[in-house]
């Protein structure tokens, strides 16, 4: 099963982990950028209602939060939809059940295709045609109705995190009920 975390919650983990957040997150990532998402009850993936577990971190995050699916390799490819049984449910109306499929490259890069099937995608702000794969470079924005994915390849999801990470410090040394 393809997992998804909550970038919140690798955000702790980038802070606890330091340098070891490499190593325990060697993948590439799609992030389904802050928004209105919904997590389905029944996924065993479900995320959703996590909770810092140290009230110093509690109201330090920035509003709002994105989702985050590691791509891991060795497995054919990895189908991304509304549909429950996607590697990937995004839950979103303006999503088509099956719309696109993510594939691994030899050289440990990733590619993307739209499925016929499915609804119009954009990558880069192009449309992307159905049935031609598509590589996929870090930062690379894609658009499905409502919902915006950005690729990450494993160095840029742990500068990502390191940003992130740094901005909630920063955060937290600026709020008046934070520890001196």
């Amino acid at each position: 099963m393809a997992r998804s975390l909550l970038m919140s919650l690798l955000v702790r983990q980038h802070l606890a982990l330091k340098e070891k957040f490499r190593a325990r997150y060697p993948h590439s990532w799609l992030v389904w950028e802050a928004g209105v998402w919904n997590v389905p009850e029944s996924s065993e993936q479900n995320h959703g209602a996590t909770r810092l577990p140290t009230s110093d971190l509690r109201d330090c995050l920035p509003p709002g939060d994105a989702m985050c699916f590691e791509l891991t390799p060795g497995r054919d490819a990895l189908m991304i939809g509304r549909a429950s049984h996607n590697a990937f449910v995004i839950n979103d109306a303006t999503v088509s059940r099956e719309h696109l499929l993510l594939r691994a490259r030899p050289d440990g890069g990733w590619t993307v295709e739209a499925l016929s099937q499915g609804g119009p995608a954009m990558l880069g702000g192009q449309l992307l045609p159905p049935g031609e794969p598509r590589p996929l470079e870090s930062g690379m924005h894609l658009q499905l109705g409502d919902v915006r994915l950005t690729f990450h390849d494993a160095e840029s999801f742990h500068q990502r995190m390191g940003h992130t990470a740094a901005l909630v410090m920063a955060q937290m040394r600026g709020s008046p009920n934070s520890p001196a």
